[in-house]
């Protein structure tokens, strides 16, 4: 793995998954791949879903484990994807990389930053975001706080955030431009065991060779101090 990732986290049930893609090609996704997801994601739209009630407190009581108090716009990033698909009623296809962790996302109702490794660097750590950060997350402008929010920051320098379990910033998201990337997936053992976040980093490090071209691909699970 070239990205090296530190905790500057208190102690707790913290297990990430790290996924590292070089040589990759952002464009529109296959047809059929976005079959498969829409095939995939269709419990989801009918009418007797219910979204997992042990995944939805697991997530939330990690972030509330910071002091951080996820609701309304400020839910997990998995959260929000299962009311985004089913206000729209189908899945929003973007590009074949952000499809790829959105489809992941609602299989596993994990949340998982995409970030552009060019524009982070190597050296990260996750550490917990002080009173008056804040970063834009969308091309609107709009800024989401990080206080008290584990986020993935630069660990050296300016300590710049890029990402959390909430929204990344629109400054390292996935564009054309991007070769490079670096992927997280927030966890812990009581949400999911071992076994399973290796298979969903599996899959995340498969689906960017055949849908993302990537040229060499990585991946570990990393827990956070106990």
């Amino acid at each position: 793995m070239k990205t090296k990732i530190t905790f500057s986290l208190p102690p707790g049930a913290l297990q990430i998954g790290i996924v590292e893609a070089d040589g990759v090609l952002v464009g529109p996704t296959s047809q059929e791949y976005l079959k498969r997801i829409v095939e995939e994601v269709k419990p989801i739209l009918e009418p007797d879903f219910v979204y997992s009630d042990r995944m939805q407190k697991g997530v939330r009581s990690l972030l509330k484990s910071y002091g951080f108090h996820p609701s309304g716009r400020s839910r997990p990033a998995s959260e929000f994807l299962v009311k985004d698909i089913q206000a729209r009623g189908s899945f929003k296809t973007i590009s074949n990389l952000v499809d790829i962790i959105n489809h992941l996302s609602l299989r596993s109702c994990l949340p998982i930053s995409l970030l552009d490794r060019a524009k982070t660097g190597d050296n990260l750590c996750l550490r917990i975001g002080t009173e008056k950060e804040s970063y834009v997350f969308n091309k609107e402008g709009q800024e989401l706080s990080l206080k008290k929010l584990m986020i993935v920051a630069k660990a050296d320098g300016a300590l710049t955030p890029f990402g959390s379990p909430v929204k990344d910033s629109q400054a390292t998201k996935v564009f054309e431009s991007t070769h490079q990337i670096v992927g997280v997936i927030y966890s812990s053992p009581s949400i999911v065991d071992h076994e399973t976040l290796a298979g969903y980093l599996s899959q995340f490090a498969e689906l960017l060779k055949t849908e993302g071209k990537a040229s060499s691909t990585a991946w570990e699970i990393l827990d956070g101090p106990k």
